[in-house]
């Protein structure tokens, strides 16, 4: 029955009007016979509930809460809200048949009720008090029936000024007599002139002669009515011409009412003298004409709509365009001869038990303000339609398919509405599988409210994202992402969808997937739609400023993220399982969002080609490839067309990199060096410092796209390795100068006769190490030590997330630059080691080999040391000097490199001299001299900061030490 659903009102509401209820019709508060009027009773004009909405106190639960509960109560409307979207209510059809119905009506529900208070009902009461005053206000029966003095001499005095004089029903047309007078076809027009001629003015010429035609037809059919009573047919009615005979044999019709299945169906010959009579089932009946031709096709159809002429009885004959559908193409005119009887003769008759609950259960509606907010019955109205319907016999189909017809005018894409017509629906259902288990009329209306059914089922599914249960109209009509969580009108709507289908049916899930495609169509081209104008102004230089691309770039990553979202609400959805099996939400619509977005970037990204990893591009990298880890991580299969987003930016990566590459080695070029000009703090030169800056910034730029594809690390890496290699060629040509002349010196030796004369032709001007050179060697150090490490060690990084680098192993190109550069430097250091050698060979005062020779056993150490003073004192000075142009790294390598050379100097003598060991005594004092110089030197120069290892003896000094032992 209607009453077996949830009130929508909170529940505080609904405990209050119980209260109130209680309190007013309590047991202990029935008569022992109905109430008459002028009793003790509170008596008052009583009033039906208002149409308006009411704000709960209570606050509105949110969603995702709702959706822990399983239930969903739809909040309250705002004021704002309703005045946006005004009440709908639904069209009151039965209330428009007159006072006789609702004097039948009326006494019925008394008569209801009089047995219920019988029966004990504590419902019962509410109607029956004050001589059935509710009753009587809620028909509108009160000025009708027979009323006491007392009762006039009250209501007169108390009448509100604003009641005024009842309106006048509606009159209803109880029988309609038809007849077909002739059938124009489009080829029966007069030669020479077509009333669907292209000129405008023949068209509308033609329109005003029919109009004229038509108001003569009505005012011939009045004047032949006041003169009879009856309808008479003439024997001969049409005044066509033979032509049109002709037509009217060609031409049968086929008339039926839309309430009337198309069995129902009458068959007439235009022309002929017969006629039907149709009984309209309600107010808004229409009467559909269909032409058909000799062999039985349909040539085009009529629709007369009945309501137009309610107020207006008697016989009318007028034309009708006759359209052919579906192209709603005019192909004729019909003249129908038409005789209205609305029976405003008689004043009393039988009424069917249905058409009385039809009238009832307005009354109910509009008692309790019945409208989309308000779609329930509570209460004692309740009760009353229940008692009704079982009293007078009227099945429990019936009740329920005559209720749903109200909801359905009003309905909206909402939970409760949608619950309410699932439990509407399902009896009725499950009773009709069998057409021939519901009557005829239950039956029409089954179809015309699956016909509005699915409309509201399709405005749920095709925008099941912009639900609004807190919206009057059930929509939120300002767009928005998706929140991730589905609409709680969801699950009632596939529900209904599955009553109403043959869920295995192929078709069936296919028109419910065809729902779902439009909805993520719809939504996507949406979130695509924001971003058409950085596509549609590229011709424009002036549209893409930094900052606008800027902005384009972020406005596309908000929109990968939007429909990430969206993708992320269907598989919440589907994980829900809210949807029949078949049909896998996710997938369904990921496959659409993703072609859209795909096609979108492909465009975006050759309207605004991206010029390098700058951070808004990134944005849009780590968004692109977000989204395309996300689909995969909730187990969205591979879409054919879909984002890529390695694919999308491979082009560029390759580009940035092979730009970047040249940008720096053009950096590298001479004239470009030398403009770097002084050394930094760390007497190093500013050209590597700011060249390996710019490497890091490079590496640092395409961290994003490495950490997401490895693979481009290769790519990377040799670009990098290519411009490290031009850094230190471009070094070595700054500082040509200082190198030359250590070139002899880096030359692989060959003790040949021209080595050997070019030695004795060496100028004796000693050698002393520039400024400049330190700055090389310091530079390099740097390289080597501090510079180069932090760029290996990220792309070793890198190099573990590569399962196959192919050919090449990760890092190899680097370890290249590492071996070339460490060579050189070693090669530098040895040089300027062996020309500072050269300097103490210069003079005999300082040669350590002849100061070795000269020492003899007689001689005393003493004497030893006096000679080496000189040899000292050029140490000293050396090492200072090496000190104040060199780095700490570079002058303890080249200090030590000094010491062991001398000490090489020594051993080389010791090897020859190993069978006399009267040489011993010198080179013992030699080598102390030696040591002693350079660490007392060192530790001079460096303190604290000189480790302990530096200090060691080189392994020329061990060596000696071993052989003196």
């Amino acid at each position: 029955m209607i009453s077996s659903y949830s009130s929508p009102l909170p529940k505080t509401d609904r405990a209050a009007a119980e209260k109130e209820q209680d309190d007013k019709f309590s047991l202990s508060d029935i008569p022992s016979a109905p109430p008459f009027s002028g009793s003790d009773e509170e008596s008052g004009e009583i009033k039906p509930a208002t149409s308006g909405v009411q704000v709960s106190e209570g606050k509105t639960e949110d969603c995702v809460e709702s959706r822990k509960t399983g239930h969903f109560t739809r909040p309250s409307a705002v004021s704002k809200s309703f005045d946006q979207h005004p009440v709908r209510l639904p069209t009151f059809h039965a209330s428009a048949r007159g006072p006789w119905q609702a004097v039948v009506s009326y006494d019925a529900c008394v008569r209801v009720c009089l047995h219920g208070w019988a029966k004990g009902c504590i419902e019962a009461p509410m109607f029956l008090q004050n001589d059935c005053a509710l009753l009587r206000e809620a028909f509108g029966v009160k000025q009708l029936l027979l009323r006491s003095e007392e009762e006039m001499l009250v209501n007169q005095s108390s009448q509100a000024p604003y009641e005024g004089v009842a309106p006048k029903p509606k009159k209803t047309i109880v029988k309609v007599m038809v007849q077909v007078r002739s059938v124009k076809t489009v080829l029966d027009a007069p030669t020479g002139f077509s009333i669907f001629s292209s000129k405008p003015y023949l068209r509308k010429f033609e329109k005003i002669r029919i109009h004229f035609s038509n108001i003569s037809e009505r005012i011939s059919s009045r004047w032949r009515a006041l003169k009879k009573f009856h309808l008479h047919v003439p024997a001969n009615c049409s005044s066509l011409s033979t032509s049109y005979d002709l037509v009217q044999e060609t031409y049968s019709c086929r008339l039926r009412l839309k309430s009337l299945t198309e069995d129902d169906a009458i068959i007439m010959q235009p022309g002929s003298s017969e006629g039907h009579v149709f009984f309209p089932e309600s107010h808004g009946d229409d009467l559909i004409v269909e032409v058909l031709e000799s062999n039985g096709k349909e040539f085009g159809r009529v629709i007369v709509q009945l309501a137009n002429f309610s107020q207006d009885s008697g016989e009318k004959i007028l034309w009708w365009s006759v359209f052919r559908e579906p192209e709603h193409q005019l192909v004729g005119k019909l003249q129908l001869c038409i005789n209205f009887d609305d029976n405003s003769h008689m004043k009393c008759g039988s009424v069917a038990e249905t058409v009385s609950y039809d009238l009832v259960l307005e009354v109910a509606l509009k008692m309790q303000g019945f409208q989309q907010r308000n779609l329930l019955l509570h209460v004692s109205w309740k009760w009353l339609l229940e008692e009704f319907s079982s009293f007078y016999g009227i099945s429990d189909v019936y009740t329920k398919l005559r209720y749903l017809t109200y909801v359905m005018d009003v309905a909206t894409p909402t939970s409760d509405c949608l619950h309410l017509v699932h439990d509407l629906l399902t009896p009725v259902i499950m009773k009709g599988i069998g057409t021939a288990a519901l009557s005829h009329q239950e039956n029409r209306i089954l179809n015309e409210m699956k016909c509005k059914i699915e409309e509201i089922l399709k405005l749920v599914f095709e925008n099941y994202k912009s639900l609004d249960e807190s919206s009057f109209s059930g929509m939120n009509h300002v767009f928005s992402s998706a929140t991730g969580v589905p609409a709680p009108a969801l699950a009632p709507a596939i529900k209904v969808y599955m009553l109403l289908h043959d869920i295995l049916s192929p078709e069936d899930q296919s028109n419910l997937c065809h729902y779902f495609q439009a909805a993520a169509k719809k939504r996507s081209t949406r979130h695509i739609g924001e971003t058409d104008e950085f596509v549609t102004n590229n011709n424009d230089p002036n549209f893409w400023n930094p900052s606008s691309t800027s902005a384009a770039y972020q406005k596309m990553s908000m929109v990968c993220k939007n429909v990430k979202n969206e993708i992320y609400t269907d598989v919440e959805i589907h994980n829900q399982n809210i949807l029949p099996s078949f049909l896998d939400l996710s997938n369904l619509s990921a496959s659409i969002y993703s072609t859209d977005l795909y096609n979108r970037l492909r465009t975006f990204l050759v309207a605004c080609p991206p010029s390098g990893p700058s951070p808004a591009v990134a944005e849009l990298v780590i968004a692109t490839a977000d989204f395309q880890r996300d689909l995969s991580s909730w187990n969205v299969g591979h879409i054919q067309a879909g984002v890529d987003a390695k694919e999308l930016f491979h082009l560029h990566i390759m580009i940035w990199i092979q730009e970047k590459r040249l940008s720096l080695l053009e950096s590298c070029k001479v004239d470009k060096v030398r403009w770097y000009g002084a050394s930094t703090k760390h007497s190093t030169t500013r050209f590597v410092e700011v060249m390996y800056t710019r490497l890091n910034e490079t590496i640092q730029d395409y961290q994003v796209i490495i950490s997401r594809w490895p693979e481009y690390s290769f790519i990377l890496e040799t670009a990098i390795a290519d411009v490290e290699k031009v850094i230190v060629e471009a070094l070595e040509k700054q500082y040509a100068d200082v190198i030359s002349p250590l070139k002899e010196n880096l030359a692989p030796k060959k003790l040949s006769f021209k080595y050997i004369q070019k030695l004795t032709k060496r100028s004796a001007v000693e050698y002393e190490v520039p400024k400049e050179l330190g700055i090389l060697l310091n530079t390099m150090k740097r390289m080597l030590d501090v510079l180069r490490p932090d760029i290996e060690a990220q792309f070793k990084a890198w190099s573990s997330c590569i399962r196959d680098g192919g050919n090449t192993a990760p890092g190899d190109r680097l370890s290249e630059v590492t071996v070339m550069l460490r060579a050189n430097f070693r090669s530098y250091l040895q040089a300027v080691v062996e020309r500072l050698v050269q300097n103490s060979k210069l003079q005999k005062a300082t040669m350590l080999k002849k100061i070795l020779q000269d020492s003899k056993e007689s001689v005393g150490e003493s004497d030893i040391r006096s000679k080496m003073q000189n040899l000292r004192e050029q140490l000293v000075y050396t090492v200072n000097h090496l000190h104040s142009v060199c780095a700490t790294d570079v002058f303890i390598a080249l200090s030590r490199g000094y010491w062991d050379s001398m000490g090489q100097i020594v051993l080389s003598f010791l090897e020859k001299k190993k069978a006399n060991r009267a040489w011993y005594k010198g080179s013992r004092v030699a080598v102390s001299i030696l040591d002693d110089t350079f660490t007392a030197r060192m530790q001079h120069r460096l303190g604290d900061s000189l480790r302990e290892q530096d200090l060691e003896p080189p392994r020329s000094i061990v060596e000696v030490r071993s052989i003196l032992q």
